[in-house]
């Protein structure tokens, strides 16, 4: 396996940083990596494991920082610098960030293109792929897919729910969409008010993945995506059971016409201990 530091611009130009795991023979094979919220490339330790399950098979595998880096992160554009980071991103500019790094690998002359995520961007890259229909995007993996909005909700106490909308809503109404709010879920315990009010609040544009809504819940955009989808979360995933499992397995089953979902007994949102479990399921599904 090999090793390589990347630079790939989004296609507005702001400079991401990651790194090419890329196997000993030739391959057309890559897997890219889209972390989830207030991630990097390289924090969550089943990393390891995935580029070595990867490049085992012949795949190479990137994984880069997308702009929800950190909570509030500087990233390079051009010759000057902008500050984002996952409490000041909107997620619809996740695709400015996927077709920029799909973009860089066509042009390194791979053409078979799996697109992973993990946690929020499983969101990203299930939006990224109903939007382009890019036809060398031909598998997904999704690593413990949540319910946004339900998980704001099983995280924050009811008066925190209800001040952070409505503090919320107040800012952008007055165009101050940028100004920090209040918000206990992220460890920096805040979040720009546009971003909490569209893209954390119900009906934003990544709420699609809705365990709240039953087992016979209707997703559009999931209903639209026809090629193959691996599924892989924990039964003790503090985020993505924000119903019982057996809704959240039945809500995915109706609703992607080609997945197969994997539980990892004891494993929780990062896969703390299970890295082998997981490495042996991609193994066997990619």
């Amino acid at each position: 396996m090999k090793q390589e530091l990347v630079r790939i611009n989004s296609i507005d130009g702001i400079e991401q940083v990651g790194i090419l795991y890329a196997p000993n023979n030739i391959t057309n094979k890559i897997v890219i990596h889209v972390h989830g919220l207030n991630g990097n490339f390289y924090e969550n330790k089943f990393l390891d494991t995935l580029a070595e399950t990867y490049t085992n098979k012949n795949y190479a595998f990137l994984t880069f920082n997308n702009r929800g880096k950190d909570y509030i992160s500087e990233f390079s554009k051009g010759d000057t610098s902008i500050i984002i980071g996952g409490s000041l991103e909107r997620f619809k500019d996740c695709l400015l960030d996927i077709e920029g790094v799909t973009k860089w690998a066509k042009g390194k002359g791979y053409s078979e293109i799996t697109l992973e995520g993990h946690s929020y961007g499983c969101n990203k890259v299930l939006y990224y792929y109903n939007k382009k229909k890019d036809d060398s995007i031909n598998k997904i993996v999704l690593l413990a897919p949540c319910d946004i909005p339900s998980v704001g909700k099983k995280f924050l106490s009811k008066a925190e729910y209800e001040t952070a909308k409505e503090d919320a809503t107040r800012l952008v109404n007055e165009r101050k969409e940028q100004e920090l709010i209040d918000f206990s879920v992220m460890a920096n315990r805040k979040i720009a008010a546009g971003t909490y009010y569209y893209d954390f609040l119900p009906g934003g544009e990544n709420d699609f993945i809705r365990y709240s809504d039953g087992e016979n819940g209707k997703s559009p955009i999931l209903n639209s995506i026809n090629i193959p989808i691996l599924i892989i979360f924990g039964n003790i995933d503090e985020c993505v059971l924000t119903q019982p499992i057996e809704i959240v397995k039945k809500y995915l089953e109706n609703n992607i016409s080609n997945c197969k979902i994997e539980v990892i007994n004891g494993a929780d949102h990062s896969y703390t201990n299970k890295y082998e479990e997981l490495g042996e399921i991609i193994e066997n599904n990619i």
